[in-house]
């Protein structure tokens, strides 16, 4: 289990530290991402720059607490993933319920509108961290071998899934 909670920290932290870079590499990259908040329509109008300084500050958060070693550390970066991907998650699917066309913003410069392939990521990304979440409580002792090939794995997979609307479009049909 030990692996399994290593492999899922990585990930996160992976996918959430590329997403603050992607939001505070410039100051047009954070317009955007709050644009795309905007264009949801997820959040009133006088609490889009709060809701989106709280984002940034939750992802903050998880990133530095899954890195930092200890139980405590990881079940609070774990909870913590949990509740922002299902908000973020719900504030998806609920946008395109009513057909807002804003531009996944997630990880950064994107054009693509956020459809359902947003959804099940961030759906399976949650999934991830209750099975970190569960693994982290369990605990275990841990072997450098099998330790380092979780965390390359987690590294790897976590990449693949901040790319993955790119991913995608190579297999769309033009």
């Amino acid at each position: 289990m030990p692996y399994l909670e290593l492999a899922c920290r990585l990930v996160l932290v992976t996918v959430f530290a590329t997403a603050v870079a992607g939001k505070i590499s410039s100051r047009a990259a954070w317009t955007a991402f709050v644009d795309s908040l905007d264009r949801m329509d997820a959040v009133p109008a006088r609490l889009l720059h709060p809701a989106a300084w709280a984002s940034l500050a939750a992802e903050i958060a998880i990133s530095l607490l899954l890195v930092v070693p200890g139980r405590l550390f990881a079940v609070a970066g774990f909870v913590i993933a949990i509740g922002l991907l299902g908000s973020f998650t719900a504030a998806i699917a609920s946008a395109i319920r009513r057909g807002k066309n804003a531009p996944c913003r997630c990880f950064g410069a994107s054009v693509t509108p956020l459809g359902w392939s947003h959804v099940l990521r961030n759906s399976g990304l949650m999934v991830l961290a209750a099975l970190g979440l569960t693994a982290a409580l369990r605990g275990g002792p841990i072997d450098i071998a099998p330790a380092v090939v979780a965390a390359a794995t987690g590294v790897v997979v976590g990449l693949l899934v901040t790319r993955l609307d790119d991913l995608l479009a190579l297999f769309r049909t033009p």
